[in-house]
């Protein structure tokens, strides 16, 4: 940014740069967040209700196993990071998103047997997945964009993200459980948004050891037609 700024190629209308010059890692970097982000709100939205609620699960049990678990997801999105740096971005999403997906009905049945152990393993194993699919993104989102419009590109495409993935989360996933009666069709919702997020993640040529200075048209070149 420093050496944007002294060769004077800072912008004062970075929003109107962004969308004229990298649409493209605008809509990958929101679709690469659905995934994550909506499976992310299960864990501290909807499951703790739904073990309560649907499997009269005791209140204070379930939420004490969902805290413990949910350091899973510190540990493991640490370990993201760092494994993205080993291997590359990319294929740290992928495995991430990969766990995610296989691990979702065998998820809720665990859960279903309404055994508190398994429920807090149950959503232990999912933060696995999410870490490596939340790890990397910090790093691979400030590769995808030329510094004079990364503030611009990083935000809306983290804010479209969590709109399109998570903010209607909890509500999806309680209309699906209410019409199929089936808590697997919460797992097949998830699925589907981690393979739309795994597309989109695979769209992306690696960025790891991207020049964080690079032009418009150098980022711009990383994402494959």
């Amino acid at each position: 940014f420093k050496r944007m700024i002294e060769r004077k190629r800072d912008t004062a209308t970075p929003l109107r740069s962004l969308l004229r010059t990298n649409k493209k890692q605008v809509v990958l970097a929101a679709v690469i967040f659905i995934g994550n982000n909506a499976a992310g709100y299960l864990v501290i939205a909807f499951l703790s209700s739904y073990a309560q609620k649907s499997l009269g699960m005791p209140a204070a049990p379930v939420l004490l196993a969902t805290l413990l678990a949910s350091f899973g997801w510190l540990i493991f999105t640490l370990y993201g990071g760092i494994l993205s740096d080993r291997i590359g971005r990319v294929r740290t999403f992928q495995i991430g998103y990969a766990l995610i997906f296989v691990w979702m009905i065998p998820m809720f049945m665990m859960i279903d047997t309404r055994n508190i152990w398994a429920y807090g393993i149950a959503i232990f194993i999912l933060t696995i997945g999410l870490g490596l699919s939340y790890g990397p993104m910090s790093a691979m989102y400030a590769e995808m964009f030329p510094a004079n419009v990364r503030y611009s590109g990083i935000g809306i495409g983290y804010a479209l993200g969590a709109i399109l993935g998570g903010a209607f989360a909890p509500l999806i996933a309680q209309a699906l459980l209410g019409s199929t009666g089936w808590s697997g069709s919460i797992g097949i919702y998830i699925m589907v948004l981690c393979v739309i997020s795994f597309i989109g993640a695979s769209m992306v040529r690696e960025t790891k050891g991207a020049p964080l200075e690079a032009e418009t048209e150098d980022a711009d070149a990383r994402v494959t037609p």
